[in-house]
């Protein structure tokens, strides 16, 4: 694919080519339209490659060079997968500087979205104006939050972050179609995909045509992808079914080697949901006999010493007894990343337990 061939960009209703794109937005006072803007006079320059910087999915962060090519190749599976047609309206609510926003624009060239551009926020779905139609629109599970059922909008695509229990929950009183996809900055935005609700609701992630999964020693996914030119070592563990499917466990930087027993954070997550309102993780601390110790940590002002005991006996009754925390500590404000995920380490760090 040429890039040069796909210059022509909707916006908020407007057709616009090549240079009338990055005047239109020069002049928006919206920060990510500008963003945007200079997004386009990088797509449109004489060089065939793009630099993008990584959040560390792989390793230590760094900075990567793609082929505007295999951005395209990209947007075109996710166009095949979701029937993107002409004239369809997307949400751009993301920001520019990271993958997900760049691809969404990336799409928009390529299957002639028309973009409806909105300022990332916390809940950008209650901004949309009455009778506005979105067919499809990639957010993350943050901007879900205290969000109602939103009929304007046809199809969610979720990623950033993997989604709380209670969102997928109330995400089954939604009309919209919402899935959630799995991918990286070095896989170009999402390679697979599972549907979060409605009948096809499961928590298998299916690979996008031509993709093939595999794993390594630590059982970590490793993705092939026909746009990439070079195979993707991920921290993520997966249970591999056949070499387009997989179930995610977690990551492998997070797992608890606790007495010789491997514990996956994420999966405790899952099940303990429902017993506490507002934010926490599991993490293991050094222990002495144990090697590591399994601890909960929960954000906001400590319990007093009978409600910290019935949350331990609660969280009993639906893990197993190597998955029950041997402490739980309260930290006030957890600390998150640029991008609004929990920083676990630092977290942990600001609590003088490490």
């Amino acid at each position: 694919m040429n890039y040069a061939d796909y210059k022509t960009l909707f916006i908020n209703g407007q057709r616009l080519e090549g240079s009338e794109i990055i005047t239109y937005c020069q002049e928006s006072h919206h920060a990510n339209l500008k963003y945007l803007g200079e997004f386009v006079r990088e797509w449109l320059n004489d060089e065939t490659v793009i630099e993008l910087n990584t959040s560390g999915s792989t390793g230590t962060p760094k900075a990567i060079r793609v082929r505007k090519s295999q951005m395209l190749q990209s947007a075109a599976m996710t166009a095949t997968f979701f029937g993107f047609a002409a004239g369809q309206t997307a949400l751009l609510c993301l920001p520019i500087s990271y993958i997900a926003g760049k691809m969404m624009v990336v799409r928009a060239l390529y299957s002639g979205l028309n973009l409806y551009c909105i300022e990332p926020g916390s809940a950008p779905l209650s901004g949309l104006p009455e009778g506005v139609v979105i067919d499809f629109a990639p957010l993350t599970p943050m901007q879900l939050v205290g969000i109602e059922n939103t009929p304007s909008v046809r199809k969610i695509l979720l990623g950033g972050s993997p989604v709380p229990l209670a969102v997928e929950e109330k995400l089954q009183l939604f009309g919209s179609e919402v899935y959630q996809g799995y991918g990286m900055t070095e896989t170009l935005s999402h390679v697979a995909i599972r549907r979060v609700n409605g009948p096809g609701r499961s928590d298998i992630y299916t690979a996008l045509p031509g993709i093939v999964l595999e794993t390594d020693d630590r059982n970590c996914l490793v993705i092939q992808a026909p746009f990439l030119s070079e195979k993707v070592y991920t921290n993520d563990v997966a249970e591999l079914i056949g070499n387009q499917r997989f179930i995610w466990k977690g990551r492998a930087d997070h797992v608890i080697n606790s007495g010789g027993i491997k514990l996956f954070p994420e999966e405790i997550e899952k099940k303990i949901f429902p017993l506490i309102i507002g934010q926490y993780f599991i993490a293991g601390l050094p222990d002495n006999r144990l090697g590591e110790k399994l601890v909960l940590f929960v954000d906001g002002e400590a319990y007093g010493k009978d409600e910290t005991e019935l949350l331990s006996d609660e969280i009993s009754k639906v893990v197993h007894k190597y998955e029950k925390p041997r402490e739980i500590i309260f930290v006030r404000n957890f600390i998150t990343t640029a991008s609004g995920k929990i920083n676990r380490q630092a977290t942990i760090r600001a609590t003088g337990k490490v």
